[in-house]
């Protein structure tokens, strides 16, 4: 069996008390939903953090376990903790394809969190 190369990256970066921004880039699908998760796990355990924002704009494609992996991020830290601030064109494609207005505070083709 040959081991596929996981195209996912993650920084977090804390920018005020209380608050980081975590930066995902490359592909948001079923191979590279754990390795997000795993990443962004340990914020969600958090107390200290109010507000976990994600910067999605380096995210060039995912998929319905993308979403669904997004989701589960959203519900596991709780109502308004976790905020998409920004957003790659191809995510805003598939927010529109599956009908979500609005998603984790973003809404498609919007520049910032709404939240």
């Amino acid at each position: 069996m040959q081991d596929q190369q996981v195209d996912l990256t993650v920084s977090v970066e804390r920018t005020g008390p209380g608050e980081v921004v975590a930066r995902v880039s490359g592909e948001l699908d079923i191979r590279t939903v754990s390795p997000m998760l795993g990443a962004l796990g340990g914020l969600v355990g958090d107390d200290s953090l109010e507000l976990i924002r994600l910067d999605l704009s380096g995210v060039e494609f995912c998929d319905h376990a993308g979403l669904r992996a997004l989701n589960t991020l959203g519900m596991t830290a709780g109502a308004g903790r976790v905020c998409i601030v920004a957003a790659h064109p191809s995510v805003d494609m598939i927010l529109r394809l599956c009908g979500l207005r609005t998603f984790l505070g973003h809404v498609a083709g919007a520049a910032a969190c709404t939240s």
